[in-house]
């Protein structure tokens, strides 16, 4: 009696959990297609019907970053030039990392939808959890270069590089582009190591059922 009721709570914590990242799955393709739209709409529009715009309009701008939020002069504001080339490849960079997100969040509902109906030691989930491994470790090594992106498309924009070096308070601004999330790292090998827990799990199954 006591393991049916495990059972039940187990299968009920997963159908929860895959609910939860279904309604992850869809707010992100919601933004994916959002950012198609947005591509699509800077690929049409020119630089100069933009510019024209923000000229013959008031721009209040802020930026938040890292927790901090710094909101910009109207006269940094105003001098803001629409660069097509620049917002292209950050909707093209943010496209690729929201993909490869949905593709995490993906293989963990197929996970999580195993495992709600008993299926848990088997090769499918440990390939998929070795995929999710993978996902995770590449965006350890390729993460910190992504928001480093951000942040230099910012400063662009805005010329907010020259701008503090024109106070004398700073001598320079340098973007650095390599570094390493130790955190998504970790995380990314435990899951591997998870997974290839659960294929000799699987391996074990498949020789009990043989000799059975």
């Amino acid at each position: 009696m006591e393991q049916t009721i495990q059972s039940k709570e187990f299968r009920l914590l997963t159908k929860g959990l895959r609910t939860i990242f279904t309604i992850i799955m869809v707010l992100m393709i919601f933004a994916l297609t959002m950012i198609g739209v947005l591509l699509v709409a800077v690929i049409v529009v020119t630089e100069k019907e933009v510019n024209n715009i923000l000229v013959h309009g008031q721009i209040a701008a802020s930026i938040n970053f890292e927790g901090l939020e710094i909101v910009l002069a109207n006269k940094v504001a105003d001098d803001f030039q629409f660069s097509k080339l620049i917002v292209l490849r950050l909707l093209f960079t943010a496209t690729i990392y929201i993909a490869l997100l949905l593709f995490i969040v993906v293989q963990v509902r197929n996970v999580l939808s195993n495992l709600s109906k008993g299926i848990i030691f088997s090769g499918t989930n440990s390939r998929k959890m070795e995929w999710i491994a993978y996902a995770i470790v590449f965006l350890s090594l390729t993460v910190s270069a992504f928001r480093t992106y951000v942040a230099y498309t910012i400063f662009e924009q805005f010329k907010l590089a020259e701008l503090l070096v024109d106070t004398g308070l700073i001598k320079g601004v340098a973007y650095q582009f390599t570094g390493v999330n130790w955190t998504l790292l970790l995380c990314g090998l435990v899951i591997w190591t998870i997974a290839r827990v659960f294929r000799y799990g699987a391996f074990l199954q498949d020789e009990y059922d043989a000799t059975a």
